[in-house]
């Protein structure tokens, strides 16, 4: 069979991925593979940290235990080893009362649910990092939760594109050609596509060709070096990420269209909510300020359809690099056994059929 994704993003990528692996004969068409929020995610694996609920955590969590097997194939085929932790590797932090008592909240919630949960009080976060700053009230650990460099997950696809045959052409796809519910094809700005089935991962880019309300939201993320906490710190002002060879600080959420510039104000706005919880990163060495877009929706939660002879993963919001690895599943399991993801409901455009046109 032959597959054509469109999109080369974290979800295009991990599903060619999945389905050359199977044997499937697979092609990625994408306007720009290096274009999108993937190349500047955080890659936090933290769905609890990032206080996900009800399907959207169920979806989570089983992504989070794909995670291991999928970069463990990536190094033998590729040889990359990808920075990666996956055990005590988030502290999310609470910066006042009013978020200490929402977070317990929600912390109760998830040890309603069977999951561990370790509250610490300020005397014992110094066990996990030091010289936090004097704002920070208290934190909690998920010992389930981690982290992976986005950015060497990304450069390490591209290369098993290469190793596995998978071509990826450089085109903006404008329209796909529908005829009695089925893809005929895809027109392109250079050319016209066809193939088997087609799975359009098409992120921030979606609403023009596929008619879902999804809208680019810009995030700005800094990137420095020589001062790194020893595991992820996140709050509400900025979240501090070590990644071995440098660390991340994000993220900023703009609505400004496909503005992609980086700005003074994403910088300081980082910088600021970063030296708060971690005042030592005032000696931290400025590699670089860049921006993405991340496909958002007005619930927050992702666009799956599935129809005779394509399927569409779009609108993870800042949840892309988590669940790249649970939608490409969905994809690789109707294909090869035939099972249609209750995902496909849960997650279908037509929630939105009333209020879209």
């Amino acid at each position: 069979m032959n597959v054509l994704i469109v999109g080369s993003g974290i979800i295009g990528l991990i599903t060619a991925f999945e389905l050359a692996s199977a044997g499937y004969r697979v092609r990625v068409v994408t306007r720009n593979y290096e274009e999108g929020a993937s190349w500047v995610a955080g890659g936090m694996l933290a769905p609890f940290s990032e206080g996900l609920r009800g399907d959207m955590l169920d979806l989570a969590l089983g992504s989070l235990e794909l995670f291991p097997d999928l970069l463990g194939r990536l190094k033998d085929l590729t040889g990359a080893e990808i920075f990666h932790r996956q055990e005590k590797a988030v502290l999310r932090l609470v910066l006042s009362e009013e978020e200490e008592k929402q977070f317990q909240s929600l912390a109760g919630e998830y040890a309603q649910r069977g999951e561990v949960v370790e509250k610490l009080t300020p005397e014992d976060l110094k066990s996990f990092q030091e010289e936090l700053g004097e704002g920070v009230r208290g934190g909690w650990i998920f010992p389930r939760e981690g982290n992976v460099d986005a950015e060497a997950l990304m450069d390490t696809l591209l290369v098993a594109m290469g190793l596995l045959g998978v071509p990826v052409e450089i085109d903006d796809i404008r329209e796909p050609e529908m005829a009695s519910g089925e893809v005929k094809g895809l027109k392109g700005l250079k050319g016209t596509y066809s193939g088997d089935f087609y799975v359009f991962a098409t992120g921030a880019w979606s609403a023009d060709l596929l008619g879902v309300p999804v809208v680019p939201e810009k995030g700005q993320i800094l990137k420095v070096r020589g001062i790194s906490p020893r595991m992820v710190l996140y709050s509400s002002e900025a979240y501090v990420i070590p990644k071995g060879r440098y660390t991340l600080i994000g993220a900023t959420s703009e609505r400004r269209g496909f503005d992609s510039k980086p700005t003074l104000q994403g910088g300081a706005l980082l910088s600021t909510g970063a030296l708060r919880i971690l005042p030592p990163l005032k000696d931290a060495e400025f590699v670089s300020l860049r921006a993405g877009f991340r496909p958002s929706t007005p619930d927050g939660k992702p666009v799956f359809e599935l129809g005779t002879n394509y399927a569409v993963l779009t609108g993870h919001h800042r949840h892309g690099i988590l669940l790249a690895p649970a939608s490409a599943r969905l994809i690789l399991d109707y294909l090869e056994k035939g099972i249609r993801s209750p995902y496909f409901d849960l997650f279908s455009p037509q929630r939105w059929k009333a209020t879209v046109p």
